[in-house]
């Protein structure tokens, strides 16, 4: 009884710290027209690496073999949208895409997206 009673207060403690952590704020593109969701998508990337919180922005339905190679790099593969899209995810994802890439590529030393299929990972300008 004493050890349920123990597992069971690790499991609220555990419970109650995740709770209390913010959620991430992240754009949502699809609520702004593309101009708009271009100036955040640029603000963001920019706030996004500054932070080193290296992401890619995809949408559609894809395969994850590109998770696991972006991840070795340490790049988070963020998904921000189903098949159905707008302007502003568009518009949003390519901006913040092609901001992401120039600074890796400084950063790293190489393009990592490089030979990569661009439907893929990078949505298309």
């Amino acid at each position: 009884m004493k050890s349920f009673i123990a597992i069971a207060c690790l499991l609220l403690a555990v419970t109650a710290i995740h709770a209390a952590e913010p959620p991430e704020k992240f754009p949502d593109f699809a609520l702004m027209d593309k101009d708009k969701a271009a100036a955040v998508a640029r603000k963001q990337a920019e706030a996004d690496f500054a932070a080193g919180h290296y992401r890619i922005l995809v949408f559609g339905m894809r395969s994850t073999e590109g998770d696991k190679r972006f991840a070795k790099d340490g790049v988070e593969v963020k998904v921000i949208a189903g098949c159905v899209v707008n302007d502003g995810i568009l518009d949003g994802a390519r901006i913040y895409n092609e901001i992401m890439r120039e600074k890796l590529k400084a950063k790293l030393g190489r393009d990592i997206f490089a030979g990569k299929d661009p439907t893929e990972s990078i949505p298309p300008k």
